[in-house]
């Protein structure tokens, strides 16, 4: 019998709420239990989720930045090579902080600094005598790289107005120095503050004299660095800025005792972010926290199979929050459905090999085992592509893209409006998995049910919005796959649409509201209802965000109408 969905939703939502003073965290997620919690408590676990979403995002950024400048260095001219031993990299942070006056504030904590493994070549640190940035090949990197991510990649972050702590650490080795002739381009300094081996103190140079001692040329050193940032760095030329200097003499000779590092702590990045995730936390609009749970183990025929392929090899972009689609389903399955834990398996990053060897294969012996007496779920969440008659395919992590020459970048990104054909388009598909390939593996072995979850965009658009790359067509039309087998196929999308990502709730939008239906339910929802239900929220919200989608359903040929009664809890 077919429930009134909109007052089911309103009883729910108010058993919801009365339950949600009982939720201890579980695995980073928060879980329904029956224990009791004091308010204190609960507003505890409220700002512990907030801060790790606040992570989580920057995570992500973190990911794609060193995703990114590693294609860059490799494109960089010969001139400016650094060596294969040298590596330069991002960290990310969110670091909760008060200010002067005792007010709290989130802060995003943005680093850069290199390493080297080897020590025998000099060029990518500074020669022995030099101060300008622009001199060692390492620094260079580290200015450049820096522009380019705040100016591109988190413009956002650094708005115009928010006040920043820049910090920029330079050290020398420990020659001797006569005399250095400083040329005065970054100005005279006279008692200038610093922290020079862990001691503050105050630093003079000035063109006459020049330079005559380590802590006076580390300090131009970093001065060059400041130089090059507030003069080329825009959004730094729009944020209130506090240059802070940390200077050493090391007391060894060597290359690689003069570098340059840095780190920017952006105040309040995250504040005004975080007062909104409190009250969307309080209206329940996350999938991520108050998981409900059900009698443990209750749904003991069925076996899942979770793909959350998010990182792919450079210059193919990640797919945005396929890792946390992957892992809230598995708690959605486990502790919602049921499912015992033994019974899913969550492949994170998995190529097509791997997803067979260690997933299918997993499923088939578990169906040979129980003589077919079991019910089988595989999600994806990842990449996806079409091929020339707009047949969908699941793009695997993974994907050797070395010998694909339309991949080939420039500048650390996949180039735009790539048409992939002939032996390129053979390359990548042969490393893909059609969506008819998935039903053949299951075609001659019988079990009770087989549902697929597919949270993939198949039409030469990425999750986030952006181009990823299209494949030369025989036809324009799409018609949706024919399967004979009485299998269930859920779509985020049809194969010419795209799968959107929800960017403030960390989800691709098929899955969240996939797992929205399952929280208001507590998984007591029918096949039928649960899409009816997804295809009205999930339009509605990504049509104001001008992002419509409506998800699709592949029916087996025998079921007919009978899928519609199908649910994901079977005792």
């Amino acid at each position: 019998m077919k429930k009134n969905s909109k007052n089911y939703r309103q009883v729910a939502y108010i058993c919801l709420m009365a339950m949600m003073l009982a939720s201890p965290l579980y695995s980073g997620a928060q879980t329904v239990s029956n224990s009791p919690q004091t308010e204190h408590q609960y507003n505890d676990d409220i700002h512990t989720f907030i801060i790790k979403r606040l992570r989580q995002t920057c995570q992500q950024r973190e990911k794609q930045m060193n995703k990114q400048i590693q294609q860059l260095l490799i494109n960089l001219p010969n001139a400016e090579k650094l060596y294969d031993e040298t590596f330069v990299r991002i960290t990310t942070d969110v670091v909760e902080d008060t200010t002067e006056d005792g007010k709290h504030e989130i802060n995003f904590v943005y680093n850069i600094a290199y390493t080297c493994h080897h020590f025998e070549g000099t060029e990518d640190d500074y020669p022995s005598a030099a101060y300008v940035w622009n001199s060692s090949n390492s620094c260079r990197a580290i200015c450049n790289l820096t522009k380019q991510m705040i100016d591109n990649e988190m413009s956002d972050i650094f708005a115009p107005g928010k006040k920043t702590t820049i910090t920029i650490t330079s050290t020398t080795d420990a020659a001797e120095i006569a005399h250095i002739d400083y040329k005065g381009e970054y100005g005279d300094f006279r008692y200038m503050p610093a922290i020079f081996n862990d001691e503050h103190v105050r630093i003079s140079v000035d063109k006459k004299d020049g330079i005559t001692t380590n802590a006076q040329l580390a300090y131009v050193r970093a001065q060059s660095v400041k130089s090059y940032l507030s003069d080329q760095i825009n959004s730094l030329k729009r944020t209130d800025n506090d240059y802070r200097f940390i200077t050493r003499c090391f007391d060894m000779t060597g290359p690689h005792y003069r570098r340059s590092s840095l780190q920017i702590v952006v105040h309040g990045a995250f504040d005004a972010a975080a007062k909104n995730m409190e009250a969307a936390l309080l209206n329940d609009e996350y999938v991520d926290f108050n998981i409900p749970s059900i009698e443990e183990n209750i749904n003991s025929k069925t076996y899942a199979l979770i793909v959350a392929d998010e990182e792919y090899t450079a210059p193919l972009p990640n797919c945005d929050f396929a890792s946390n689609d992957g892992d809230v389903l598995h708690q959605y399955f486990v502790h919602t459905l049921g499912i015992p834990t033994r019974h899913v398996k969550v492949l994170h990053n998995a190529g097509r090999q791997q997803i067979y060897d260690e997933g299918i294969h997993w499923l088939k012996d578990v169906i040979k085992a129980q003589n077919g007496d079991v019910h089988i779920i595989v999600y994806y969440a990842g990449h996806g592509v079409s091929n020339a008659k707009f047949q969908p395919y699941l793009m695997p992590s993974g994907v050797d893209v070395s010998k694909i020459r339309a991949f080939k970048s420039k500048n650390g990104v996949l180039p735009s409006g790539i048409t992939l054909k002939g032996n390129d388009m053979d390359k990548v598909l042969s490393q893909c998995i059609s969506i008819d390939t998935l039903c053949g593996w299951f075609k001659k072995i019988s079990a009770l049910s087989y549902t697929f979850i597919i949270d993939a965009s198949c039409n030469g658009i990425q999750r986030s919005g952006k181009e990823f790359f299209d494949m030369t067509r025989e036809t324009k039309r799409y018609r949706a796959p024919r399967v004979r087998e009485d299998f269930v196929i859920f779509m985020a999308a049809d194969g010419d649409k795209t799968a959107y990502s929800f960017i403030d709730q960390h989800h691709g939008f098929f899955t969240y509201y996939i797992l929205k239906e399952l929280k208001y339910t507590r998984g007591e929802i029918t096949f039928q209802d649960l899409f009816n239900n997804v295809t009205k929220n999930q339009a509605y919200e990504s049509s104001l965000q001008n992002k419509l989608q409506e998800p699709s359903m592949i029916i087996g040929g025998t079921l007919g109408e009978n899928w519609g009664q199908r649910t994901f809890i079977n005792n």
